[in-house]
Parts: structure tokens; C-alpha cells; sequence
């Protein structure tokens, strides 16, 4: 019901207080445009700086008739080995489980939280799972017969070996607004899969990726839905590209046919992803091969902030010691070379399924007044990008 007042609302003026630039908060209404705000300093689509305390016009959908929504959210949250010059995860992890604990979103996908060792827990991914814990996440639960990724063991029952999968993928959800389904036939409801299976003849490292999927299902009637955590390979080579590209081609119909397989065909699917292509450095790119097989992109919402701040802090422009984690964030103007005023996007929430529509997205950022990053909230050398989607029914 939050959501649907927030969205419904026609015109409003307030204060940007907090710290955020655009709030994590479902009481929040998505601030649009800056009253009086310098063209040149703002990005497009984006509120001011954050601890402004300026009044802003917020415009949002007039007389919006959406069904019940859900919140996603799609962040990578770098390794543990995160390259320097980010701090170490004993620093990043607080900020991550901050950020996330304080995101107020329904279903999370993230990237990069691996299987690699901490100083707290034997796994990256086990230590989000216990930081989030107390703000209500959890990860969907599965058997290990549904987890491609687990380690081979011997006859006596011992490990016996590595993972077959670079791991990378993960789910969590809030259990005050959303349940894990159980399927009509008894199935395993999650699991984790090898992008291999998913799209045969990808090249050695893009086979390898985990990827993370779920039956979920809102407790305010959205859904069920099919949720999937990707993270595809970065290599910038020729077979690097033909297997994003090709395993975005292979989503559809594995999506289809893993629906109809567990006795749920036709649902609506949920992508939650760092696909490692964007449209200037890649216009034929898996963004371009989902959006052409109908997967709706969550950037295309009518209420749609900070498309000007990048979802990862890379820039050909920027300085080499401050990649990833540059003190502030690079802002893409509108120009005649960039019409839109868009930055780099390589993190994507899309959907894929008959009514579901996008209602609001927004690259998360929280700066001080003077336009550089909180350090409290710089957990990774990605942004989080959130979106609310609206189901049919209600």
C-alpha cells in the first residue's frame, strides 16, 4: 500500500533531508526535478546533492493505476579481493550490510559475493547473509542436489576438490514482504546453476559464473515470480562478448522452459544482473539481446533518477590510483554527444512477464554536500540500482 500511495501521488514539493540522494526509503517519493537546481551540476533525471535542503518539485505518475509492486534491487558488491584502492572487506562489509539493511528493498540480487573466506565466516556470501539477517533477509534455501556449484566429494563422503563454478551469484529477500514459494510438484524452489547449463558452448570462465535463481512470491499477492542473480565475465576479448551476448540469447528460452519444467509456466521472470555491457561500448550487447526478446528495462520507467552517476566507478577519464573507488562520482551531463545524459550502466534490472511494469528506478548514491562519496556508504566500486515493479491483479 506504501508503494501504490508514492507512486499515485500527483505533484509535491519537499525538502531532500538525510543524506540521500534519492531515498531508499518506500515512503519516499522519487524526486525528479530540481527547483532552481544548475542544469550543468545535476545529472539528468537526478535530485540535488544530497544534504541540500533546497525545495524540490517532485513529479511523479499522474493518476497511476499500478497493481501491487515489489521492490528489487540488483548490487555488486565486489570480493573480498576487491582491487585496491578499496579498503579491505573487515571495512567494506559494515558498509555493504548497510547499505543493503538500509536499501528497503523486497528481493536483492547481488554479484560478486563469493565463496572465498573472511575474517568473520568461512564465505563472503554466508557474512552478508548474517549482517543482513537482523533487518529481516534471508537467502531462498535449497538442497544441494539443486546447487550445481557444490564441491565433489569422495566415496567416504569427504570434499574432493574446487567448485565447478566461479561463484558469484546470490539471492536475499525480505521476509516481512516476501515468501519463497513451494512449488505444485514438490521441486526445489532455488539453486544455483552453472551459466553453462543455462546456454551451451559459452567459452571456459563465462561457463563457469553461477547463477542464482528462486520462486518467490510477494505477501501482497505479486508474484509468484522467477528471480535470477547473474554476474557474467568481464573479459574484454571476442569470445568474451559472443558469450555474454550468446548467454543473453540462451535466458529466454531457459527462463520458459525452467518455468514450465517446475509446473509454473508462463510466470513472470525477474533479472537481476551485472552484465558487463553497455550501450556506447557495446550496442549489440546482451542489454540490446534482452530488450529485443521483450525483457522490459527497469531504466525505462516513466519515474526514472541519477541516470547521470554511472552504476560502476570506472572511468577512461578518471584518475588510475582512484578506480572504483574515486572519492567522488563522475556526473554525465546532457551534450550533444550525450542527448540523454545518461552514464555507463553495465548493472540491469529487467522483466520479463505479461503486466509487469517498471514504476520507478534509480541508481542508488549517497554523497556529502560537496558532491563526494559518504564514505559510510561507499561499499563497492558498483552502485546499487533499485527498481519497483508493478504485478498485475491487486
Amino acid at each position: 500500500m506504501r508503494k501504490q500511495q508514492a507512486l499515485a501521488a500527483v505533484l509535491v514539493t519537499g525538502l531532500l533531508l538525510g543524506g540521500w540522494i534519492a531515498s531508499g526509503r518506500r515512503t519516499s517519493v522519487p524526486v525528479v526535478t530540481a527547483v532552481g537546481a544548475s542544469a550543468a551540476a545535476q545529472p539528468a533525471s537526478s535530485s540535488p546533492s544530497a544534504t541540500s535542503e533546497e525545495p524540490v518539485s517532485v513529479s511523479v505518475l499522474q493518476n497511476a493505476t499500478v497493481g501491487p509492486a515489489l521492490t528489487f534491487a540488483t548490487f555488486n558488491v565486489c570480493k573480498v579481493a576487491c582491487a585496491p584502492p578499496a579498503p579491505s572487506w573487515d571495512v567494506r562489509r559494515d558498509r555493504v550490510a548497510r547499505v543493503i539493511s538500509e536499501s528497503d528493498v523486497d528481493v536483492l540480487g547481488l554479484q560478486e559475493a563469493t565463496n572465498n573466506p573472511t575474517s568473520f565466516t568461512k564465505t563472503q556470501a554466508e557474512d552478508i547473509g548474517n549482517l543482513t539477517a537482523p533487518a529481516g533477509f534471508r537467502a531462498p534455501t535449497y538442497p544441494q542436489s539443486a546447487n550445481e556449484c557444490r564441491r565433489p566429494r569422495d566415496a567416504a563422503g569427504q570434499l574432493a576438490g574446487t567448485s565447478p563454478c566461479d561463484n558469484t551469484a546470490m539471492l536475499l529477500y525480505q521476509q516481512e514482504t516476501v515468501e519463497q514459494v513451494t512449488l505444485p510438484d514438490g521441486q526445489p524452489s532455488a539453486g544455483i546453476l552453472l551459466a553453462g547449463s543455462i546456454t551451451p558452448g559459452l567459452d571456459q570462465l563465462s561457463a563457469m559464473r553461477s547463477v542464482a535463481w528462486a520462486y518467490l512470491q510477494g505477501r501482497n499477492g505479486t508474484g509468484p515470480f522467477l528471480a535470477v542473480s547473474l554476474h557474467t565475465d568481464s573479459a574484454k576479448t571476442p569470445e568474451g562478448e559472443a558469450s555474454r551476448v550468446a548467454l543473453a540469447g540462451g535466458l529466454d528460452g531457459w527462463a520458459q522452459g525452467w518455468n514450465a519444467a517446475h509446473g509454473v509456466p508462463g510466470i513472470p521472470v525477474i533479472l537481476m544482473a551485472d552484465l558487463n555491457s553497455f550501450a556506447k561500448r557495446q550496442p549489440n550487447g546482451a542489454q540490446t539481446v534482452l530488450t529485443k526478446a521483450g525483457w522490459t528495462d527497469a531504466a525505462t520507467s516513466r519515474s526514472a533518477r541519477n541516470l547521470g552517476y554511472s552504476t560502476i566507478n570506472y572511468t577512461a577519464d578518471g584518475a588510475t590510483d582512484a578506480q572504483g573507488f574515486p572519492s567522488r562520482p563522475k556526473v554525465y551531463p546532457v551534450t550533444r554527444s550525450n542527448p540523454s545524459g545518461g552514464a555507463t550502466r553495465i548493472d540491469y534490472i529487467m522483466a520479463k512477464g505479461a503486466g509487469v511494469v517498471p514504476v520507478d528506478y534509480e541508481v542508488v548514491v549517497r554523497l556529502n554536500s560537496d558532491g563526494t562519496f559518504t564514505p559510510d556508504y561507499q561499499a563497492s566500486d558498483h552502485q546499487m540500482v533499485r527498481a519497483t515493479l508493478s504485478f498485475p491483479g491487486g
